[in-house]
């Protein structure tokens, strides 16, 4: 402690911790693998395709919505309606269920970026888009 009560009053007790923010650069710890984690994922450009990948899969759902809900149920018997309108509801979520199956599965962003495409191929409400 120093005896100058002004320079006591300017400083702080956790200066010389290598965790705080004024410490030098050489002081600080560095978390291995996280800056090059932190590129790859803060990619402008992948994230605007990411974003035009969520809007597509948002429209599936939409598509497979309006499909679902302006067409009756073509079955008969209460086993079967019930099932058909099961299936329509997974239609619905299964944009939403793919989209968040890649993104807690796929940790590479080129591969999760592989793996939307590939949803987007799959999830597409045909039915809506051919008129059937």
């Amino acid at each position: 402690m120093s005896t100058d009560p002004d320079k006591d009053a300017l400083s702080w007790s956790g200066e010389t911790d290598p965790t705080h923010i004024a410490a030098p650069a050489a002081a600080k710890p560095q978390l291995a693998g996280t800056l090059d984690e932190r590129a790859d994922a803060a990619n402008p450009v992948l994230l605007v395709v990411m974003g035009i990948l969520a809007g597509v899969y948002l429209l599936y759902a939409v598509g497979w919505g309006i499909h679902a809900f302006t067409t009756s149920v073509p079955v008969s018997g209460v086993f079967f309606g019930i099932m058909y309108q099961l299936g329509e509801a997974f239609s619905i979520a299964s944009p939403f269920l793919w989209a968040g199956a890649v993104w807690l599965l796929v940790k590479k962003p080129v591969w999760r970026l592989l793996w939307l495409f590939v949803g987007v191929l799959v999830l597409a409400p045909w039915p809506f888009i051919f008129g059937g």
